[in-house]
């Protein structure tokens, strides 16, 4: 139990001690401020209490001029402690010196506090041969301020050893002397315990800020990594879902995507229904070209093809999806017959242009492609497939009736 009052039950780096000496000094001056303030009024009232008993000479043998002396010492000592503390809390940012001085001031206080207490009890033993001045000093130094175990030594050691020497030489009684010697050391064993117990307290009170403060910097730095994993997680599945929806070779989007614009459109629609013009496209001897020029180049025709048709959409209201292989497909909002027919033509004529060499189709000798056509209302997906179904007929009609060109279910235009 005594080795955790002796030495601190935990380490600190040298940074953490330093912190600690100042918070230390500071608290003690703080503590000092009020404490010196009743100190003054005390001994301001001895003072005058002697001053009073000396001029109506209340008995020979008390020497109150002494007295007085040390209460004005004991005010003048306060005095300057109080004129120390201002200047301390002046200087807000202390550089290393200066903290050092008014550490070593406040020591010199507390050294001639504990003294005074031991030179007026020994002057008291000619009168009452009371301790009490020495107790009274002793204990508040011990249970108001904060001193590390080495600094209360020290200070029990100048301010007892100085009264148990001077002791005999103002007690005369060999009883009240040894009674003295006993009672003052189970008083300074008790008070030392006192004092250590309520600086280590201080001290772990200050450890455990340290710790919880090193626990809500890694909570705050741990819910920091978590908000980055989370951002993270965020743009990876935003990433997924994009991908999801874009085509991988054409970098257009595929069906699902076009499922679900689809149904945002139809949802969005504020009228009871949308004129709704579906387009079917498909690349012409597509599969004799794959087999002769290769796959690679079989892609890239894919991937020129998906752009030149996603570059002719107009508006959030017009969109090309891949279908799959070297099939497309086109939804065009707020478009009739007439429009589906003009749209339809534009991309097959700009896919000619390309004038990509096919050495293989039997309509000609560039790329070309069959477009089937078909628009209608619809207010919702079931409405859109039955346009696509119309589409596909069309596209049918266009390859059979000699492809390179655009038709409905109903005939070539």
């Amino acid at each position: 139990m005594l080795d955790r009052l002796i030495s601190l039950p935990f380490t600190m780096t040298d940074e953490e001690r330093r912190e600690l000496h100042i918070l230390t000094l500071n608290e003690n001056i703080s503590r000092g401020k009020l404490f010196a303030k009743i100190i003054i009024g005390i001994e301001s009232a001895l003072a005058i209490t002697d001053l009073v008993a000396s001029f109506a000479k209340v008995h020979d043998s008390f020497h109150f001029s002494f007295y007085f002396i040390m209460y004005v010492f004991m005010i003048g000592l306060n005095v300057a402690f109080l004129l120390g503390a201002a200047a301390y809390e002046r200087d807000a940012k202390q550089v290393e010196g200066r903290y050092r001085l008014y550490e070593k001031l406040f020591i010199v206080y507390a050294y001639t506090f504990v003294i005074w207490g031991s030179v007026v009890t020994l002057s008291d033993q000619r009168l009452y041969g009371q301790v009490m001045a020495f107790v009274i000093n002793l204990v508040s130094i011990s249970v108001i301020f904060y001193f590390n175990n080495r600094m209360v030594l020290y200070l029990y050691g100048v301010s007892a050893g100085l009264l148990y020497i001077g002791l005999p030489l103002f007690q005369s009684s060999s009883n009240v002397l040894i009674g003295h010697y006993v009672n003052l050391t189970l008083f300074l064993f008790f008070t030392w315990v006192a004092s250590r117990i309520l600086y280590v307290n201080y001290c772990s009170n200050y450890y455990n800020g340290i710790l919880l403060g090193n626990s809500h910097r890694k909570l705050e730095e741990q819910v920091i990594q978590n908000e980055k994993v989370h951002q993270e997680l965020a743009r990876a599945n935003g990433e997924l879902q994009r991908l999801s929806l874009i085509d991988a070779l054409t970098e257009i989007p595929n069906r699902r995507a076009f499922d679900q614009r689809i149904q945002q459109l139809l949802s969005s629609g504020k009228e009871a229904a949308s004129m709704v013009a579906v387009l079917i496209i498909d690349i012409d001897y597509f599969k004799s070209f794959n087999d002769n020029y290769g796959h690679a180049e079989g892609d890239r025709i894919i991937k020129e093809v998906a752009q030149v048709i996603h570059g002719e959409m107009e508006g959030e209201r017009q969109f090309a999806a891949r279908l799959g292989g070297e099939e497309f497909v086109v939804a065009a909002f707020d478009t009739g017959v007439s429009g589906a027919m003009g749209l339809s033509e534009r991309i097959r004529m700009r896919i000619q242009q390309m004038s990509v060499h096919h050495g293989y189709s039997e309509v000609s000798s560039y790329i070309t492609v069959s477009i089937g056509a078909a628009a209608g209302e619809a207010t919702n997906p079931g409405e859109i497939a039955l346009l696509m179904e119309l589409a596909d007929q069309g596209l049918y009609v266009a390859k059979t009736s000699g492809r390179n060109r655009v038709s409905t279910a109903n005939g070539t235009i």
